[in-house]
């Protein structure tokens, strides 16, 4: 896939069930064949120019995930991290496969996939705070103190160099707490 025409064929080649149900996480009925898709899709991409396919794509992961339909989010995240031609898309489509695996992190392949996709977005530089959290907690509880460090350490690199000072400093709080406790 490659642009919005490519959006368009994927999701007319879904089953009308999956057709539907990837409309309503889109927002906008995307049923009727690819040409009627691909007009839809158009007239999005014209009114939302800073929207590519893949962040799309993303979006469509995140509402499908908080619906808990989980097959159409994984699909859907899968697709936006194929789609993806720049660095801001995969850090996009890393983080919304991230909070789909987040919800049942209870499984250890769930939270195993939650850190890879959260690692993959905190290397590409996404300046969401999202990952950040949650892994400097989950290193946190795991005695990874050394591990939380560094994810406040870039969290921190990070968020300030997007002028996000809040959430830095609240990361920067976070490492003088390790600090003071001798880094446990």
């Amino acid at each position: 896939m490659s642009d919005w025409e490519d959006l368009a064929g994927y999701v007319a080649s879904l089953p009308p069930e999956e057709q539907a149900s990837f409309s309503r996480h889109a927002g906008m009925d995307l049923t009727g064949g690819q040409e009627a898709a691909a007009r839809t899709l158009r007239a999005y991409a014209a009114g939302n120019p800073g929207v590519s396919p893949s962040s799309f794509l993303s979006s469509v992961c995140s509402q499908a995930a908080f619906a808990c339909d989980t097959g159409m989010a994984r699909r859907a995240g899968e697709a936006a991290l194929q789609l993806a031609q720049s660095g801001e898309d995969r850090q996009l489509a890393h983080v919304a496969l991230a909070q789909l695996h987040f919800q049942n992190r209870r499984d250890k392949g769930e939270l195993d996939a939650f850190e890879r996709h959260c690692l993959e977005a905190v290397r590409l530089g996404h300046a969401g705070t999202f990952c950040y959290e949650r892994l400097t907690t989950l290193y946190e509880y795991r005695g990874q103190t050394g591990k939380a460090r560094e994810i406040c350490s870039r969290a921190i690199e990070v968020l300030e160099g997007a002028g996000d000072t809040s959430s830095a400093d609240r990361f920067r709080r976070r490492l003088e707490r390790f600090s003071a406790r001798g880094g446990r």
